[in-house]
């Protein structure tokens, strides 16, 4: 299994190594850490994963054919983000034309700039959008070489601490339609050959759900001291998961059978069509077969 290590992504597949459900299912989980989506994704179609967990390209790679979603593992709501640096003269996503601001190119930060560009009357070609992965974008506009840069938590933490008058002009909090769901995503032949491995996963990930959901708080610190403990403080994974959406059980069910985690993949995979990530548009249903979460899920709450 490969995964992103960033807590929106594996905080159920740490937890659950921790205290022993993927075991307690017969699952015997050996782990690979990835930079980027695009990376993981690359690893995945190539058949050296068997499932990997991934955030704004959950949307992009498997509905260009490249892997099948089986479950999402939290929304992340307001993420994304926008800063200007000072001086630049941006105060709203109208002042970006003509202006160089940064993000990944590949994740989900670009999913808010694109958006408020659009509706504030610019053609994207009128902005001089740079790529980079995060860290290397926040560096270049914390060193002035980008006048804004649209980036996700916590990243906006190491903003605020490199560049004094950085101000944040936007953030996709105030844009309901600009969530992103990050998921857990099977190779297309692996899928279609372990079907009852996915039911197990499923199942697996719904007990570590619950314990998660019991006890927030106690959670997080065993993830943070088992696996984040040289990668980031407590308090910043604390401060990221304030950005995210997490369901309990019986709230995930209804957003699976009423069709929002479906709608959810949907406009983060139109974003990417509108930037050229993603050919044309595919319905979420053609690579996500939401009806083995829903059927899993019933089983579990009887």
């Amino acid at each position: 299994m490969g995964y992103l290590h960033t807590i929106a992504v594996d905080d159920k597949l740490w937890l659950g190594q921790i205290d022993g459900q993927w075991a307690d299912h017969d699952l015997n989980i050996e782990t690979t850490e990835f930079a980027t989506g695009i990376e993981l994704s690359r690893a995945l179609a190539g058949g050296s994963l068997d499932v990997a967990i991934m955030g704004g390209v959950t949307s992009n790679f498997p509905a260009q054919g490249r892997g099948q979603v089986i479950m999402l593992n939290s929304i992340e709501n307001a993420t994304a983000r926008l800063y200007a640096a000072p001086g630049s003269g941006i105060e709203s996503a109208a002042d970006l034309k003509g202006k160089t601001p940064g993000h990944d190119g590949g994740h989900d930060g670009r999913h808010l700039p694109a958006p408020r560009v659009t509706e504030a009357g610019i053609d994207r070609k009128q902005v001089d959008v740079v790529n980079a992965k995060m860290p290397d974008a926040v560096q270049a506009f914390v060193g002035g070489s980008a006048d804004a840069i649209a980036l996700w938590v916590p990243f906006d933490l190491r903003v605020q601490e490199g560049l004094e008058g950085a101000t944040e002009i936007d953030d996709a909090g105030n844009y309901p339609d600009a969530a992103v769901g990050d998921g857990w995503i099977a190779n297309n032949e692996w899928y279609a050959e372990n079907e009852d491995t996915v039911r197990t996963l499923i199942d697996a990930w719904l007990d570590i759900n619950d314990d998660f959901r019991a006890d927030p708080e106690g959670s997080l610190e065993k993830v943070h001291a088992e696996a984040y403990e040289g990668a980031a403080t407590l308090e910043d994974l604390t401060y990221r998961v304030g950005f995210q959406t997490d369901y309990s059980n019986e709230e995930w069910l209804a957003a699976y059978e009423d069709g929002t985690v479906l709608d959810v993949v949907g406009t983060a995979e139109q974003a990417y069509v509108e930037l050229g990530g993603v050919p044309t548009y595919v319905e979420p249903s053609e690579f996500f077969d939401t009806s083995l979460f829903i059927e899993q899920a019933k089983a579990h709450l009887e």
